[in-house]
């Protein structure tokens, strides 16, 4: 997978890169309004962190089974709502992030033991699992708040390597 780029900036290309899609994917979103238009004009355009956040949700929801035109539609409702709780897109990525997560472990534990198990696990870096026992764990938003500040933890370690 592509690097994010230190001036915080992307091509149509780099950005489908870090998302696992095709320059041509980008650009179509962009055309379908899924993204906003890039800064900037021709050769000087770009993308940015905001860009980033923005695809990383469309891909989350896709994954969960969300038609696209749904997908378009609960982004245009959802920003308005996150702007008046102050909050941003991330917030809403690491949630559909965290369900993707949690089905994907239910189902690899069924199809291993063939039933679920008491835990969930979220993937917080390369090689690095938070294993959480369900009978105890915190309360959702805390527990989403706490792999996301675990993962920002491993990505400005990985940064300032």
């Amino acid at each position: 997978m592509a690097r994010k780029p230190e001036d915080g900036t992307y091509t149509a290309r780099g950005l489908g890169a870090l998302c696992g899609v095709s320059e041509r994917t980008v650009r179509y979103y962009v055309e379908q309004g899924i993204l906003p238009a890039p800064r900037g004009r021709g050769r000087g355009s770009h993308f940015g962190d905001d860009h980033l956040v923005r695809l990383k949700l469309v891909r989350a929801m896709q994954q969960a089974g969300v038609e696209l035109a749904a997908i378009a539609e609960y982004l245009d409702e959802l920003e308005g709502e996150l702007k008046t709780r102050g909050a941003g897109l991330e917030d809403a990525l690491a949630i559909w992030t965290g369900r993707n997560e949690q089905a994907a472990i239910r189902a690899e534990l069924r199809k291993r033991w063939g039933g679920p198990m008491h835990a969930l696990r979220y993937r917080v870096a390369e090689g690095v699992e938070l294993v959480v026992d369900i009978d105890a764990m915190p309360e959702q938003r805390r527990l989403q708040t706490i792999v996301q500040m675990l993962r920002q933890a491993f990505e400005e370690d990985d940064a300032g390597e």
